[in-house]
């Protein structure tokens, strides 16, 4: 059963104008992923930084909890395709306590990127 889900689209453009300055990562990088998340998405490049951040937007409508932020929850690519996502100690609990599992997909347009994500009771 589908407890809810969340949806995001993000232009590629737009995205690396406003977080690669000059090639390098701005300053708002820093405040929307983990030392971990930066590390891992450097290895795949900047789609890697889109496709997180797409994540973290979906998964955050999905969940409409005021007490989650995007520190909450980590996303690590396994490979291009295969990810890993953990969660902070009050995120987890939260997911438990209602029997959720998360699912992720990804829609990669000329011009966009699509993220979806269903919280699945």
């Amino acid at each position: 059963m589908i407890f809810s889900c969340g949806i995001d689209i993000e232009e590629k453009e737009r995205f690396n104008k406003h977080y690669f300055e000059k090639g390098i990562l701005s300053n708002l990088i820093y405040d929307i992923f983990t030392t971990k998340e930066i590390e891992n998405f450097s290895v795949f490049g900047k789609e890697a930084f889109l496709k997180g951040f797409s994540f973290k937007e979906a998964f955050y409508k999905a969940c409409s909890n005021v007490d989650i932020d995007f520190f909450d929850v980590e996303m690590q690519f396994e490979t291009e395709s295969e990810l890993e996502l953990s969660y902070s100690k009050g995120t987890k609990a939260w997911l438990q306590e209602r029997n959720i599992k998360t699912h992720v997909s990804f829609q990669e347009e000329k011009k966009f990127v699509i993220c979806k994500v269903l919280l699945i009771s």
